[in-house]
């Protein structure tokens, strides 16, 4: 009897052990949730064969009775004719079912495989999710705390009394705010990329794009000396977020600025370069990248240590990764020529938009040469 008692207690230990993790653990409960399935399908598949066995069996047996029948009411022996039907009624009634039961299983394998797709995902679907849900919290949790440190620091930094040493300390903390306000920044990118199908698309204007971009950089090429020139074509409507777009632009252009020298200049030129694309061409005369880099750096977290260093102005590494995912994501293509101490042109090509007859019938015979191209 005790013997009994300690079983049960352990069977019942047991029982509570699976009940528990299969509550809480998401990836426990889907593994048993799929040998279920598994098994159910199996169960299934042995009973569908065994009713398309059954119902053969039994047309068989019908048409075998129904031609017994009726020769025995003609009263003759049966001939080859005779034979011959009631053969070509077998066969029949064989094919007949076996189409019967193979439709069967294929439906039933669709089922089943939908089923398991469905439960083999949903940890990877609610982990996915719950990490998309946490980097765009953080995200927003980070700004508030980094502009008040940066504000109360340019504060400090307008004080007549700290030393130079002091101010050279503060100046060097607000760039890397500005920084981290940058990756900061290109995470939400990141983090809204995930749901592409909630971006809008729309017939944008490049040249209020452009004029966006170059204010909101103003201060920084002012304060590196560096000139910004622009040269927009009539036709400059592509089909796009205008968000990602601007984006585009302004890590392009953000990019030049930073690995470009006192007294540079950094040009932005938009001209149609087919009868269906628009060319963004953005080009500076700075540091230039090396060959071996130049098939990386669309890689995330990627910087070419050597040409392109966190000194020069590097950013986070994820801009031109943003970039590319972007172009992708308009059915565009991205072009990066550049050799170093000579500078880089990236030239970015975008779907126009609402075009005229006369647009249309237009081609340019340019060419360029594409690094990376997603319009297939």
């Amino acid at each position: 009897m005790k013997t009994l008692q300690v079983f049960w207690k352990q069977f019942a230990a047991l029982v509570t052990d699976y009940v528990h993790r299969y509550r809480r653990d998401v990836f426990y409960r889907t593994g048993w949730n799929i040998v279920l399935l598994q098994l159910g399908f199996t169960v299934f598949l042995i009973a569908l064969v065994l009713a398309a066995l059954s119902f053969l069996y039994d047309d068989v047996l019908a048409n075998l009775i129904s031609t017994i029948a009726e020769t025995m009411s003609r009263g003759i022996i049966p001939s080859p004719t005779d034979n011959a039907f009631a053969v070509q009624g077998l066969e029949y009634a064989k094919q007949k079912n076996m189409v019967l039961a193979s439709t069967g299983v294929l439906i039933l394998a669709a089922v089943f495989g939908y089923l398991i797709t469905r439960l083999a995902l949903t940890p990877t679907r609610d982990a996915f999710t719950t990490q998309k849900q946490f980097v765009g919290n953080i995200a927003h949790e980070l700004r508030t705390p980094l502009s008040i440190i940066k504000t109360n620091t340019e504060v400090a930094l307008m004080g007549t009394k700290i030393s130079e040493d002091t101010r050279e300390i503060l100046v060097s903390n607000v760039e890397e705010l500005d920084r981290i306000s940058d990756i900061i920044n290109n995470l939400l990118s990141m983090n809204m990329l995930l749901r592409p199908e909630k971006i809008m698309f729309s017939n944008v204007d490049l040249a209020s794009v452009i004029e966006r971009v170059k204010t909101s950089l103003s201060d920084f090429a002012e304060h590196k000396t560096i000139a910004v020139e622009t040269r927009i074509a009539e036709t400059r409507t592509v089909w796009g977020n205008v968000s990602g777009i601007e984006q585009i632009i302004l890590n392009v252009t953000k990019n030049a600025l930073n690995y470009t020298n006192a007294g540079g200049s950094v040009s932005i030129v938009v001209e149609p370069s087919d009868h269906r694309h628009i060319g963004i061409t953005i080009e500076d005369n700075g540091s230039g990248i090396n060959e071996e880099d130049l098939g990386k750096i669309f890689e995330p977290f990627y910087r070419g240590d050597r040409s392109r260093n966190r000194g020069s102005g590097g950013g986070s590494g994820l801009g031109l990764a943003i970039v590319s995912e972007l172009v992708k994501l308009h059915k565009g293509r991205i072009a990066i020529r550049s050799a170093p101490g000579k500078g880089t042109a990236v030239s970015i090509y975008l779907p126009k938009g609402h075009l005229s007859p006369s647009e249309v019938a237009k081609e340019s015979d340019k060419k360029n040469e594409v690094v990376m191209d997603f319009s297939a």
